[in-house]
């Protein structure tokens, strides 16, 4: 079967012991993996996994000029397994132009993390990059986190709302660690949703009864990596009650249509 992770990190491998830190200090959890590109090719490959979306996160504007260089430079090295991500900032300037800038360079989507990045997913600058954005990229958006209150799914369903053209990824399921609330509020709206750091955490059949919620078709394979080692993530999808059929849309066939991808 055709496998696309949609949700992975990668680092320059200089910086990528102590970014990959950084993140198990902040969700207080052991990082299985140094975050390096050719760690994240080799695992991938070992998993079965054939293509990946690449990115990482700007906490400051001045950081997205130099993680997206890094992005298309992973993307050039293996042009046939890495899906570029590019980094954004609701506090960038020019975020027209910036978003025009991303789409030139031929990424194929944006990502962003409120709670690193330290912003509310619905107040004004947000909500000013996301109609920058509008439906010319699909937005990659960690959602989620009991513990604070950016990027809740009450304030994605609000973005929803504000900027209904933006095609928006709900990552973890649309809320990491807030699960049923974002299955109450989220589901049935026009939006993706991915796996990673999600089945996890769920008994199996409520993970199989979420999936359905949103709708399969609207479902995206992600393994979060570093967090996680991709061929676990893959099994456990694959030990998930679902369908054939089932599997098929959330492990690639969605993300080729999403991302625009020959099937």
């Amino acid at each position: 079967m055709i496998r696309i992770d949609t949700h992975a990190h990668v680092y320059p491998v200089k910086i990528a012991d102590k970014a990959s830190a950084a993140i198990g200090r902040f969700y207080d959890v052991p990082i299985r993996h140094h975050g390096s590109l050719e760690e994240l090719i080799g695992l991938e490959e070992e998993a079965g996994v054939s293509r990946i979306v690449a990115h990482s996160v700007a906490t400051t504007p001045a950081q997205i000029e130099h993680i997206n260089e890094f992005i298309l430079e992973c993307y050039h090295q293996y042009p046939q397994r890495i899906l570029p991500f590019a980094a954004m900032h609701p506090d960038a300037r020019d975020l027209e132009g910036l978003v025009e800038r991303i789409v030139e360079q031929g990424f194929l989507g944006i990502k962003l993390h409120p709670d690193f990045q330290e912003f509310q997913l619905d107040e004004p600058r947000a909500l000013r990059m996301f109609r920058a954005i509008g439906d010319k990229l699909p937005v990659l958006i960690h959602t989620g986190d009991y513990r604070y209150d950016f990027s809740g799914p009450k304030r994605m369903a609000h973005v929803l709302d504000e900027v209904p053209e933006l095609t928006a990824i709900g990552a973890h399921l649309g809320g990491w660690s807030q699960y049923e609330e974002a299955v109450e509020t989220l589901a049935g709206r026009r939006m993706y949703v991915d796996t990673c750091s999600a089945v996890y955490a769920l008994r199996p059949e409520r993970a199989v009864e979420i999936i359905r919620a949103f709708g399969v078709e609207n479902v995206l394979f992600g393994t979060d990596f570093p967090m996680w080692t991709p061929k676990e993530e893959v099994e456990r999808i694959e030990n998930l009650a679902l369908t054939q059929e089932e599997k098929e849309c959330i492990f690639h066939r969605n993300a080729e249509r999403l991302l625009k991808l020959p099937s």
